[in-house]
């Protein structure tokens, strides 16, 4: 990563700020010690330069992030060959995502499971981010403008049209909910579309694979998505740890296969051991043979 110059559009380069997340590198990247990111996010507070950093992700873009929320850090792990707690989730998708395939991405955040798959060695069709919180919206744009294959969705999907307030948790953009109640959050406006709607008035292809992460407010997506589901039945990927076991039986359509993806890379279908991790797959009936052999773990 190129951390000694700034990319056009962005202000002159920031020295004390590369430099700190060139130790980043160091610490976290080569000698694996804990303590880094935590100190980046603090010194951020009073360093303006990583309130507003150009960070190169690898065969993607230049995404201007924000280091006082740990979200980011995603993007940065990305260019250091990390997936995180989202090793399990990623390897499962690459497994459903043919080339030429396109990826809807709900609730996309800062752009970390986009940026993954925008890749060229990934050689998909076509990702749509759909994202509605302005502080991640922002690293979005940036990270994806003029993007050949990703296409930026200053929304969210639900059940309706209509406004909402969002809970913004500081310093944790990727934890923000329509749904939950958060310590110290302020609300923030949002947009939310129908997804089926969005689809025909944009003339969105069609997905094959949808991931679903928006903090308890999946059931909304999935009801706004009905005509979606039933004429292409793509794959279907969601959180699903905000959800009771009551709420992700009601998400499953007839026939469909549901699977919880464990964090040790297998799959479950018993709902006992759906909180050893916090993803899961629906499957139709056309795609069962995607998850063979899923007594045994995805590659991570």
């Amino acid at each position: 990563m190129n951390l000694d110059t700034a990319a056009p559009g962005f202000s002159h380069p920031r020295v004390l700020a590369s430099a700190l997340v060139r130790f980043y590198f160091l610490v976290h990247g080569r000698f694996r010690l804990p303590g880094a990111g935590w100190l980046l996010r603090r010194v951020a507070r009073v360093v303006p330069g990583l309130r507003a950093f150009p960070l190169d992700v690898p065969g993607v873009g230049m995404a201007e992030v924000d280091f006082r929320d740990e979200a980011v850090f995603t993007l940065l792990n990305l260019g250091l060959g990390e997936l995180g707690n989202h090793a399990a989730l990623i390897s499962w998708m690459e497994r459903c995502l043919a080339p030429g395939a396109v990826l809807w991405d709900v609730g996309a955040n800062v752009g970390f499971v986009s940026a993954h798959f925008a890749h060229p060695r990934h050689r998909l069709g076509a990702v749509h981010a759909f994202e509605p919180a302005p502080g991640p919206l922002r690293v979005l744009d940036s990270l994806f403008r003029g993007h050949k294959l990703v296409r930026v969705h200053p929304f969210g999907l639900g059940a309706r049209d209509e406004e909402l307030a969002l809970r913004v948790q500081p310093g944790s953009s990727a934890y923000s909910s329509l749904k939950r109640e958060l310590d110290h959050a302020t609300t923030v406006p949002i947009r939310i579309r129908r997804g089926d709607e969005v689809q025909r008035e944009l003339f969105l292809p069609p997905p094959d694979v949808i991931k679903v992460d928006v903090e308890g407010f999946e059931p909304q997506v999935f009801d706004g998505l009905r005509e979606t589901l039933r004429e292409r039945k793509p794959v279907l990927f969601f959180e699903h740890i905000m959800l009771t076991d009551e709420q992700v039986r009601a998400l499953q359509p007839d026939g469909w296969t549901l699977r919880f993806i464990l964090d040790d890379g297998r799959l479950a279908e018993d709902f006992r051991e759906r909180m050893r991790g916090h993803d899961a797959v629906l499957l139709p009936p056309e795609k069962r043979e995607l998850l063979v052999n899923t007594n045994r773990p995805a590659a991570g």
